[in-house]
């Protein structure tokens, strides 16, 4: 209701598709449990994304206003301040990805070889 309809089309729907697309990363990330590097680091990827999906719907609210619309800059605090919240939220579970299991001396470094031999072959 905060966009007029003349330009819902144009503006208003890649808004909620990027809105859709931060609820599917965070998704994709809960997929991951983090028992292994390799998990642990698609975990934070997907967060990432999330972030950066958070970043462009600001980038789109900004974008609304900018181009002239007769938009209530008013109406779109609330909703700047929950992306904000949102942003803080993802990169605290960024920053806390670790990865968990009780796994021996010796199955963390055939992990960490897989891992680096992986890692070669890119």
């Amino acid at each position: 209701s905060v966009v007029p309809k003349a330009y819902r089309l144009l503006n208003a729907v890649p808004t909620v598709e990027t809105a859709r697309s931060i609820v599917y990363n965070v998704n994709r990330a809960d997929c991951f449990y983090p028992n292994s590097s390799f998990n642990a680091l698609e975990r934070k990827r997907y967060l990432t994304l999330a972030i950066a999906d958070c970043e462009q719907l600001m980038l789109d609210m900004q974008c609304l206003m900018d181009i002239g619309l007769p938009v209530n800059a008013n109406r779109f605090e609330g909703l700047a301040a929950m992306v904000e919240e949102e942003i803080r939220l993802l990169k605290g579970a960024r920053k806390n990805v670790r990865v968990t299991g009780k796994k021996s001396t010796e199955e963390r470094i055939a992990e960490a070889e897989a891992e680096l031999e992986r890692l070669r072959s890119l």
